[in-house]
């Protein structure tokens, strides 16, 4: 990627911001089910039809566009705020890349504050999106600037990251109940910790001789007692002291369980229809950590179930970052 953002006018550098991270998620992205080859092709087409998906584009256009005045005038610590970005400006970024045509720009707009109102309640008190995202392109391009690669490295997977996960939010969006309140995202290594000493418990638990034996419970999901309606004990007080292990208030401690048993449910179909799309996860510990890390931020609905979709391709990028493929950080930019 181009150094020099400051000679590029800002519809220009978002455009070929935009194209640039996309290309670093090309197979990453699903269609359907299944990996798309090429993102942009596949964004750009949802933001032309006006979908809950062509707003995490939109999100990302703000984001680029109000990058780069910090960028061009050599501003050197965290902007923290930025200028705010016209609607039309949005659009003129879009239209570059084949994503946007007047007449869709208003369901686009709504797609994209539809997604920041979903996310604002997974993270109370954290920044907007589009705020958070324009952070990680400054220290994108300060780091390139620089010659610093952990800041540059740093910035790009923040950056990739959030947009895969603005993206499976928006395909969620785009189908079920929308009435349905989200879950709150987990700290990625608190969850870790809290999902494996919840199967450490459950799998102890009636060591002491209690009167119910304890469902067989290893990584590979087999824990169908869990969903059921009349639990065994030793699962359920596994439940309880997990729950009071976790960090937060009481919706917290809910929703990290909550998440806990639907990454639990989704590890069992896996195991009942293996999924090439993730991989195996009983076989393979890098997959099935890929997906705990997922299931920490994936988007879910209160009383819902992972969409597949949304937790696969979470977890492709997880697993792209956890195999360290071989010039990832720097691929493109």
């Amino acid at each position: 990627m181009e150094q020099d953002s400051d000679i590029l006018q800002a519809r220009d550098f978002a455009g070929q911001l935009i194209r640039q991270v996309l290309m670093d998620l090309d197979g990453v992205l699903l269609d359907g089910e299944a990996p798309a080859p090429r993102a942009l092709p596949l964004l750009a087409a949802a933001a032309a039809a006006g979908s809950t998906r062509g707003g995490a584009l939109i999100l990302l256009a703000r984001a680029a566009w109000s990058a780069h005045g910090p960028l061009a005038s050599g501003q050197d610590d965290d902007p923290g705020a930025f200028a705010a970005v016209q609607d039309h400006e949005v659009g003129e970024a879009l239209a570059q890349l084949g994503a946007e045509s007047a007449s869709r720009l208003p369901a686009l707009l709504q797609a994209a504050s539809a997604l920041e109102h979903y996310v604002a309640a997974t993270e109370p008190g954290a920044s907007p999106p589009q705020q958070t995202m324009a952070l990680a392109i400054h220290r994108l391009y300060q780091g390139l600037r620089d010659d610093d690669e952990g800041l540059g490295g740093r910035g790009l997977v923040e950056l990739r990251a959030l947009v895969v996960h603005l993206d499976a939010t928006a395909c969620m969006l785009d189908h079920g109940d929308i009435t349905a309140a989200p879950l709150r995202v987990i700290r990625p290594d608190r969850f870790h910790d809290y999902f494996l000493r919840f199967t450490s418990l459950a799998q102890t638990q009636g060591a002491a001789g209690e009167e119910r034996a304890v469902a067989a419970l290893s990584r590979d999901g087999r824990i169908e007692a869990l969903i059921i309606a009349d639990a065994p004990h030793p699962i359920v007080a596994a439940a309880q002291q997990v729950h009071q292990a976790v960090a937060g208030d009481a919706t917290t401690k809910d929703h990290a369980l909550a998440r806990i048993r639907a990454l639990l449910v989704f590890l069992a179909a896996l195991r009942r229809q293996p999924r090439t799309t993730i991989g195996d996860a009983v076989a393979d510990p890098t997959v099935h950590l890929s997906l705990v890390i997922a299931a920490a931020t994936a988007p879910l609905r209160l009383g819902g179930e992972f969409s597949f979709a949304a937790l696969a391709q979470v977890a492709r990028y997880n697993l792209s970052l956890l195999r360290g493929v071989p010039g990832a950080a720097q691929r493109a930019h």
